[in-house]
């Protein structure tokens, strides 16, 4: 008898060991949130809360784990029945063109939070109003000041230094690219560039080719599967300061979604953009 509660008792501790790295189950009690935006989901898993995510539309794509999540569409077309049949606590949707389905799930009763980052500013404020609704207001607080740390050291290195236009072109049949009202215009002037497109009828709007042969830009971000070789062969573009010194810059040189998602890694694309605008 001595032996075996002597057994026990060497045994206990390793138990309690083995229990406490156990990974916690998530709470009963957190919400089950449907996400229809990349730039939320990407909010929620930076502020650790992905586990509590039960569908995403096919967008959803960062952190790379939210690949084993149910997908319930696509950014244009939400299948309503499978975010039905999921029981969401919460959906969050963009302000970007999801008005009307915003509408539907809220008269279908559901908890529905529409959230777009207009500017760099508004990033921080998405964070803590997502903490918020999903219980992780500490989480959201300490990253909401660390991103705004991290975007006045931004403005403070742009401060007195030269401000090269820049042209982003985000489509290419047709042609489109960014005004300064737009969020992505927006993280040009806070590196410390200069939008060439300060005013277009829309956000994201269609432009002329030879508008941008006479706006002459410093430097081209192409993310329109363009290659250089079909921007020489364009008319005109020839003689475009960005062209001629050689400062056209694609995927492979700054991310995407580093400058068109309104998420956290914002920051990166401001400071890669910071790059190349330093080497003027």
């Amino acid at each position: 008898m001595k032996r075996r509660l002597c057994l026990i008792a060497c045994l206990l501790p390793l138990l309690l060991v083995t229990l406490s790295c156990q990974k916690t189950p998530p709470s009963s009690t957190e919400p089950r949130l449907v996400v229809l935006s990349p730039e939320v989901a990407e909010i929620i898993a930076a502020l650790g809360a992905e586990d509590q995510i039960v569908g995403l539309t096919q967008e959803c794509d960062y952190p790379p784990q939210l690949a084993e999540i149910k997908k319930v569409g696509n950014f244009g077309l939400v299948d309503r029945e499978a975010v039905i049949a999921l029981k969401p606590d919460m959906i969050f949707t963009s302000s970007l063109e999801h008005d009307a389905l915003a509408q539907e799930f809220g008269k279908l009763g559901y908890t529905v939070h529409q959230i777009y980052p207009r500017s760099v500013r508004d990033i921080s404020h998405a964070v803590t109003h997502i903490g918020e609704k999903i219980g992780r207001v500490e989480e959201a607080n300490s990253l909401a000041r660390e991103l705004e740390g991290k975007i006045e050291e931004l403005r403070r290195r742009a401060e007195g230094k030269p401000r090269p236009r820049v042209y982003m072109e985000i489509y290419r049949d047709p042609l489109m690219s960014v005004s300064d009202a737009s969020y992505v215009g927006d993280l040009i002037e806070t590196a410390g560039g200069n939008n060439v497109f300060d005013v277009l009828e829309r956000d994201y709007c269609r432009i002329d080719a030879e508008d941008v042969v006479a706006a002459k830009p410093d430097i081209i971000i192409c993310y329109s599967q363009e290659t250089l070789q079909t921007i020489l062969n364009r008319k005109g573009w020839q003689d475009i300061p960005a062209i001629r010194n050689k400062r056209v810059y694609f995927e492979k040189d700054i991310n995407p979604d580093w400058m068109q998602r309104a998420t956290p890694r914002a920051i990166l694309g401001m400071e890669r953009l910071r790059e190349l605008l330093d080497t003027f």
